[in-house]
């Protein structure tokens, strides 16, 4: 049976349980690109295209399913700080938010609760 696990974080179970299994207990990190929830937001809604009319900034449903194997919470910070969503909503738009939550998958303590701090922060900063 094959298994491979990986995460933003270190301590996620799924990359600790790689490591033990396929490194002596090592993990293993690569350097990837990624791509910010608000930048995919503003360069793929109708709202923020440039040249937008009225009719077409408002109206919209933005519906976000997210399953990141415990980098919600980074997700959200940075979501949080660029208020792109809240600039959507105050469009006239609708967000529906829908997150997984891994976090009793980080066996670190003190890197879970970090970012469960963070997570709550941006919540509130959200709410603002």
């Amino acid at each position: 049976q094959n298994f491979w696990g990986s995460s933003i974080l270190s301590s996620q179970q799924d990359a600790v349980k790689t490591a033990k299994e396929l490194n002596d207990g090592s993990v293993i990190s690569a350097d990837v690109q990624g791509i910010a929830l608000s930048t995919i937001v503003k360069n793929t809604m109708l709202a923020f295209k440039e040249g937008a009319t009225e009719t077409e900034k408002k109206g919209g449903l933005l519906i976000i399913k997210m399953d990141v194997e415990g980098a919600e919470y980074q997700v959200l910070k940075e979501v949080a700080a660029s208020g792109i969503l809240c600039e959507l909503i105050k469009m006239g738009n609708q967000v529906v938010f829908v997150v997984e939550y891994h976090n009793m998958s980080i066996t670190n303590a003190e890197e879970r609760r970090r970012e469960k701090a963070g997570h709550q922060k941006a919540v509130e900063q959200m709410k603002e």
